[in-house]
C-alpha cells in the first residue's frame, strides 16, 4: 500500500479531491469532481452537500487507486463564503446590497473581505445567524463536519487586514455574542482534529484519521505551483484567470494588485484578466481573484491572448523597474492547463515557457504540501515545495 494524503478543495459549485502520494510522477493523478445539485444554489444550502460529495469522491478515488491508503486529510476552499451551522450558505460571489441591523461607515470602509459578508449574512439570514454557535468559511465548514472542531484559517499574519480583528468587528457594530460565533484563528496547515465516528459513518473514512486545515484556494494554488520564491510566476487559469509573480518586496503599479505572499516577508504581484478562455464547466472562483467569464469564440480567444500578453508585460515592466527578477518560464494551473493548444498560443505571444504541474488542480498539491509539513516530513513549505514538486 502507498500512503497518500486525501486532498480536498471546495469550489463554488463542486468539490474536487485526489489521493496524492509523495511521488507525484509515480502514476497519473486522478481527480474526482463532484458537482453540487443545482437546487442547492437557489435554496442557498450547498454546504449541506459537502459530505455527500466527499463520500462519492472517496468511492471513486478508491476504485481508481485500490493500492492507496489515506494517511491524513487536508481541506482547502474558496472564500469569503459564510456558512451557518444549519448549512445556510452565502456564497462569496453573491452580491446583494449590504444588509445589516447596525449599518455604519466602518463596514463600508473596512479592508476586510469577511466583515461585510458577516454583516450581510446576519441581515439576510438572521434566524440562521442567531441559532448558530459558530459560523464558518467554506473549508472550515467541512473541517467542522469531519472533526466536530471549530476554527478559522488564517494563511499568515500579514493577511489579517483582509480577515478581521475583534476590535474591528466591534467598530463595525458586532456584539460580543456575535463575535463569539466566529471561531478563533489557526494557521494554514494546522491540526484541525480527527475524523469523528459520525463523519466516518457518513463518508466511509476511517475514524480517527488526522485532518489538517488547508488554506483559501488562491493560497494553496500558489504553494502547489511553487510560487514561493522571488521570480516565480504562475498562471491561475480556469474560467477566471490571474497571473501571479512572487517578489521580494511590495510593488505598486497601475493595473496590478499587491498582496502578501504565502511566505512571510515575500509578496505577490498579480494581474487579473477581465476575460478568460471558457473551457467546459470549469467555473471556479477564488478568495482574491474573480474575473468575468469569457465567451468561447475565436474573437474572444484573440482578445484573451492579447490581454494575457498585456498582463505579462505589465508584470515584467514592474518587476524589472523595481530591481526584481523576471523569469523566462511560468507554471499553469486550472482548467486551461488541460488545453495544450491554448498553452502553445500563450507561449507564442509571451515568449515564456509554460510548465504544467503533475496535477492540473494545483490547489490539491498545495494541500499535500501543507499536510506533509504538518506531519513533520518537511521543516517548512519551501522545503516541501522542492521535495514534492522539485521547484
Amino acid at each position: 500500500m502507498t500512503d497518500t494524503i486525501l486532498c480536498i478543495d471546495i469550489g463554488t459549485s463542486s468539490l474536487k479531491a485526489a489521493l496524492l502520494p509523495d511521488n507525484l510522477k509515480k502514476s497519473p493523478i486522478f481527480v474526482s469532481r463532484q458537482t453540487f445539485p443545482k437546487k442547492s444554489f437557489t435554496e442557498h444550502n450547498s454546504a449541506l452537500f459537502y459530505l455527500p460529495a466527499l463520500k462519492a469522491a472517496l468511492s471513486e478515488l478508491r476504485q481508481k487507486n485500490p493500492d492507496y491508503a489515506i494517511e491524513a486529510i487536508c481541506v482547502s476552499g474558496n472564500g469569503p463564503t459564510v456558512i451557518s451551522e444549519d448549512g445556510r450558505t452565502f456564497l462569496h460571489d453573491e452580491t446583494p446590497s449590504l444588509k445589516s441591523d447596525r449599518p455604519n461607515d466602518s463596514i463600508k470602509s473596512t479592508k476586510s473581505l469577511f466583515i461585510p459578508r458577516f454583516a450581510a449574512f446576519k441581515g439576510i439570514y438572521p434566524a440562521s445567524w442567531e441559532k448558530s454557535s459558530f459560523v464558518y468559511g467554506t473549508p472550515e465548514f467541512l473541517l467542522h463536519e469531519l472533526t466536530g472542531e471549530s476554527l478559522s484559517i488564517l494563511p499568515e499574519e500579514s493577511f489579517l487586514p483582509a480577515y478581521w480583528t475583534a476590535e474591528e468587528l466591534i467598530a463595525c457594530g458586532f456584539s460580543d455574542n456575535d463575535i463569539k460565533k466566529i471561531p478563533p484563528f489557526k494557521k494554514m496547515g494546522a491540526f484541525a482534529g480527527r475524523v469523528s465516528e459520525k463523519a466516518a459513518l457518513a463518508t466511509g473514512l476511517l475514524e480517527g484519521t488526522f485532518v489538517f486545515a488547508g488554506a483559501p484556494d488562491f493560497i494553496v494554488a500558489l504553494l502547489g505551483t511553487g510560487t514561493v520564491l522571488p521570480g516565480r510566476l504562475c498562471d491561475r487559469a480556469g474560467s477566471s484567470e490571474g497571473l501571479n509573480l512572487c517578489t521580494s518586496k511590495p510593488i505598486f503599479a497601475t493595473g496590478l494588485r499587491t498582496l502578501p505572499s504565502v511566505i512571510p516577508g515575500l509578496w505577490n504581484l498579480s494581474y487579473l484578466l477581465n476575460s478568460s478562455q471558457s473551457l467546459g464547466d470549469h467555473r471556479e472562483h477564488s478568495l482574491y481573484e474573480n474575473s468575468s467569464l469569457g465567451e468561447n469564440s475565436s474573437v474572444d480567444a484573440v482578445r484573451n491572448l492579447s490581454e494575457f500578453s498585456h498582463g505579462i508585460n505589465l508584470l515584467k515592466e514592474a518587476a524589472l523597474s523595481n530591481g526584481e527578477y523576471f523569469p523566462d518560464s511560468m507554471t499553469i494551473t486550472g482548467g486551461q492547463a488541460l488545453d495544450d493548444e491554448l498553452i502553445a498560443q500563450k507561449e507564442e505571444v509571451t515568449g515564456l515557457k509554460i510548465k504544467k504541474m503533475p496535477c492540473a488542480d494545483a490547489e490539491l498539491i498545495g494541500d499535500l504540501i501543507l499536510a506533509r509539513v504538518a506531519l513533520g516530513d518537511f521543516d517548512d513549505v519551501t522545503e516541501a515545495v522542492f521535495g514534492l514538486i522539485g521547484m
